[in-house]
């Protein structure tokens, strides 16, 4: 039965698994339903799935109980995130998701060194990126839901989105 269930689940997905992981960041509520979309990412081999997969391990470092358990997915998905961004370079989408994890973990993780580029390579190339209108607005909308956002940047992703 529970099998069943996964393969109409599954089934049910919108266009791709990215665009359904997509969909759902950040609104994943529990280990079970990063743990779910792990599994739906796992045996893809883009980037931008790589990186929502690393994304996952912060997910599930949220929502885990025991503290040791907390920061070795937190490892993990610092560990998988920075090698996309060495290997990736240019790919917004995984710098989206590094800034929103840089300013959304305890300071004491000192896991927030790229902020300030990743905001900026955001801004700068986010209009050009081949991701969807949608998308992008997407990005810029959680980008202001980030607590540490400032007033200078807020303005500036309101006049990105304005352009968009």
């Amino acid at each position: 039965m529970k099998l069943l269930l996964f393969f109409l689940m599954y089934n049910s997905l919108s266009a791709s698994v990215l665009d359904n992981v997509r969909n759902q960041f950040p609104k994943i509520n529990s280990i079970e339903e990063a743990e779910f979309y792990m599994k739906l990412l796992e045996n893809e081999n883009d980037p931008a799935s790589k990186a929502y997969y690393a994304a996952m391990f912060f997910m599930k470092a949220k929502y885990v109980k025991f503290p040791l358990s907390k920061y070795n997915y937190f490892k993990k998905g610092k560990a998988v995130l920075d090698q996309l961004i060495l290997e990736n370079k240019s790919n917004i989408e995984i710098r989206y998701l590094r800034f929103v994890f840089q300013n959304e973990l305890p300071a004491f993780l000192n896991y927030h060194s790229n902020i300030e580029e990743d905001f900026s390579e955001i801004i700068k190339d986010l209009k050009n990126s081949d991701l969807n209108k949608e998308f992008k607005q997407k990005i810029l909308k959680n980008m202001l839901l980030v607590k540490s956002v400032n007033k200078n940047q807020a303005t500036q992703i309101k006049l990105l989105s304005d352009k968009i």
